[in-house]
């Protein structure tokens, strides 16, 4: 092996971190709003609201309605709670063409912005409301770039320090060299942290603001993001977790203590709970299992972190013992490379589970898998780890029973190029939409009760744990009501629940009713009783899904 070939893997790894194919990740999308989209009203509407697929945070929340002249028409008091954004509007609006202007940021951080167009009484002729619109913020794709490629290369390098002292290194004494390279090294990493960290809260503040990095400097909005969104919740607690493990670090090396073991623990404490911190930021937190998705999220962050930085410390660190053929170095090289392949080992799998874990929480369904760009790259990657996996057990076992020396090295030349492949194919995964089911409408259907007798059956919205309304309408060929029914009934049934529900006149041929018995999501069972004067009685039967 070639020092080249590793400072080559090496720098090919961290520039990947920078690849951005675009910033077309999953983001909150609206799927509700009142008024909807361009919706005509009779009359002036009290409160402008819009409902997300996801929470959404409520610093730099905004949303402002503005009449046809661009003058604002709302009270200003905008309310964010759970899933939705709203603001009152002033009384008795005009008839006239309103817009309703927002800007959120998105449970994983993301800032998205949009209008819904509304109208009120007639338009006049040749007067045309907007198209709804929706942009993500792709203005601070390289700002994000460079801060992965300084918070991943510190992570990777600091993890790989730790272990290498606290686990796989275990010489009789210590050289002054290796002594010096270490300081170099940590110093190094712990740099690379400081400044992603310090970057991170500024970028955040500049997709939370949608302005340039140098205005996210703006004393006022830094503030804003630390007191009023989750991310500059955890930097705080990221920045106090850096300050202890610097202290350590500093602290392990006035006392020129590197092989004490127990002086290591304090710095791997404070390290693992900043990867904790970071795994509860991006696309984890917008997963309907969020925690499920944190906790794989911490799990790749981390076994990615042991596996590339476990490569570069033992190869910096013991560069004599690369190429020595015999000898002390040579020796101690070897059982630290030893030590770490049975981490490696675990680590790939690691990365394996919790990738395809995280993954899975993130495609709806088989179809999604094998059919979109995100779930064929998924696969791909799921193919990659399983070969690592392989690789990893034969130079566990090669060292310890078969001793195939010239072979090993090979060996791991192929594994770190198909860790390179790896993050080739990771970076193309993380930044592909991911598949998302269509939204969940209101259910409506049709059935034929007998000759010229038809019956619909809507319900809206269709959600749990709030009141649905229960539609059915009787009508003939022509569309046109049937005569009044005695009796109109529907029986809901989802496994062992079953309830029923008497439907009132509220038009003609139209029966209504509210209801909260869609608690659960999955498939319902809905059958319309109708029973007539002439003792006639239909039980027509229908099945919907909720989410």
């Amino acid at each position: 092996m070639k020092l080249k070939f590793f400072s080559g893997v090496f720098l090919v790894m961290m520039l990947l971190f920078t690849i951005n194919i675009s910033n077309a990740s999953a983001h909150a999308y609206i799927v509700n709003s009142s008024p909807s989209e361009n919706e005509s009203l009779d009359d002036s509407p009290t409160k402008a609201t819009i409902e997300y697929n996801e929470k959404i945070q409520s610093g730099f929340a905004v949303l402002n309605v503005t009449n046809s002249a661009g003058e604002k028409v709302d009270e200003g008091n905008v309310t964010v709670e759970d899933k939705t954004i709203s603001v009152d509007l002033k009384a008795n609006l005009k008839n006239d063409v309103y817009t309703m202007e927002w800007r959120v940021v998105s449970a994983d951080g993301h800032s998205i912005t949009g209008l819904v167009p509304f109208s009120i009484g007639e338009l006049p002729e040749g007067v045309v409301l907007p198209q709804e619109q929706y942009t993500a913020d792709k203005s601070s794709m390289i700002s994000v770039s460079i801060n992965k490629v300084l918070l991943y290369s510190g992570f990777s390098l600091y993890m790989g320090l730790v272990l290498f002292y606290l686990v796989w290194f275990r010489p009789n004494g210590l050289e002054p060299k290796i002594a010096g390279r270490t300081k170099r090294y940590a110093v190094v990493a712990l740099t690379l942290i400081g400044l992603g960290l310090l970057s991170f809260i500024v970028i955040q503040t500049q997709v939370n603001a949608g302005v340039s990095f140098f205005q996210a400097l703006k004393p006022s909005l830094l503030l804003e993001t630390l007191q009023s969104t989750k991310e500059g919740t955890i930097w705080s607690i990221q920045m106090v977790l850096f300050l202890l493990l610097v202290l350590a670090q500093v602290l392990i090396f006035k006392k020129g203590a590197l092989l004490k073991k127990r002086l290591w623990i304090l710095p791997l404490i404070s390290f693992v709970g900043i990867l904790l911190c970071k795994a509860f930021i991006g696309h984890p937190s917008s997963s309907p299992y969020e925690n499920v998705a944190i906790i794989m999220n911490f799990f790749h962050l981390t076994a990615a972190s042991i596996w590339l930085g476990g490569i570069i410390v033992i190869i910096f660190l013991l560069k004599e013992g690369v190429f020595a053929k015999e000898g002390e170095q040579h020796d101690i090289y070897w059982n630290t490379l030893q030590a770490y392949s049975m981490w490696a080992l675990f680590t790939v799998a690691v990365l394996a589970i919790s990738g395809a874990v995280n993954g899975s929480l993130l495609i709806p369904d088989f179809h999604s898998l094998v059919s979109t760009a995100y779930g064929i790259t998924l696969l791909v990657k799921v193919g990659i780890f399983a070969l690592m996996i392989g690789f990893g057990a034969y130079h566990l076992v090669s060292r310890t029973m078969l001793s195939r020396k010239k072979f090993y090295k090979k060996t791991i030349k192929i594994e770190m190029v198909l860790g390179v492949l790896l993050l080739i194919v990771t970076s193309v995964f993380t930044q592909l939409q991911t598949p998302t089911l269509p939204i969940d409408k209101p259910f409506y259907s049709e059935a034929e009760i007998s000759y010229n007798e038809n019956l619909s059956l809507a319900v809206s919205p269709k959600k749990t744990g709030i009141q649905n309304q229960y539609e059915v309408n009787l009508f003939d060929n022509d569309r046109d009501p049937l005569k009044d029914p005695e009796q109109i009934t529907i029986e809901l049934k989802q496994g062992d629940q079953q309830t029923s529900i008497t439907l009132e006149k509220a038009g003609e041929g139209k029966y209504t009713a509210e209801n909260l018995q869609l608690n659960s999501p999955g498939k319902w069972e809905a059958t319309v009783h109708l029973l007539f004067k002439d003792l006639d009685s239909y039980d027509i039967p229908f099945e919907f899904n909720v989410r």
